[in-house]
């Protein structure tokens, strides 16, 4: 099985219309590190990662001593604003072969200039509705409730989805 390993935005993102379950549904191995877990502040967002986690829907993965020192290292090497955080889910992704979901312009650039896949929450959309977890209808409807919420997504490909999805 495919893993994808998941940034904090995409976990707000869609924690934030009601989908965060939806993308446990998915024929993925999905996963994230712990460090985008100490990110996510919200009592409500860390509750339903918590009890994702314990159902073993979401697998989050921590770092000994030596891999940490090499996050550490290759932060301290990139250029931009790229946090630890972000160097820890690029690092896990490349060194897992796996696909990172993020919707941060700069850690997929990152990311692709370090030979690691990268998709963004449309991927997740698209999946959603190809694997017939969500109805396309409400696919589009979700999209608009994410598109009020988070101004930085690409509106014509969303427009574009949406229209297909009506």
């Amino acid at each position: 099985m495919e893993i994808i390993v998941n940034d904090t935005n995409i976990f707000i993102d869609l924690h934030s219309i009601g989908l965060l379950g939806e993308l446990c549904e998915l024929p993925y191995d999905v996963r994230t590190v712990d460090f985008v877990i100490n990110e996510i502040t919200d009592p409500e967002q860390s509750k339903e990662l918590s009890a994702l986690a314990m159902k073993g829907k979401i697998r989050i993965e921590s770092f000994n001593a030596e891999e940490l020192e090499e996050i550490i290292t290759e932060h301290s090497s990139v250029p931009g604003n790229i946090s630890i955080p972000d160097c820890s889910v690029c690092y896990y992704a490349r060194k897992h072969a796996a696909t990172l979901l993020t919707g941060d312009r700069q850690l997929r650039k990152y990311a692709e200039t370090s030979n690691v896949s990268v998709r963004g929450i449309l991927f997740i959309f698209d999946e959603l509705v190809a694997n017939n977890v969500i109805p396309s209808q409400q696919a589009a409807t979700k999209l608009r409730e994410l598109v009020a919420i988070n101004v930085r997504l690409p509106k014509a490909e969303i427009e574009k989805r949406i229209n297909n999805w009506s």
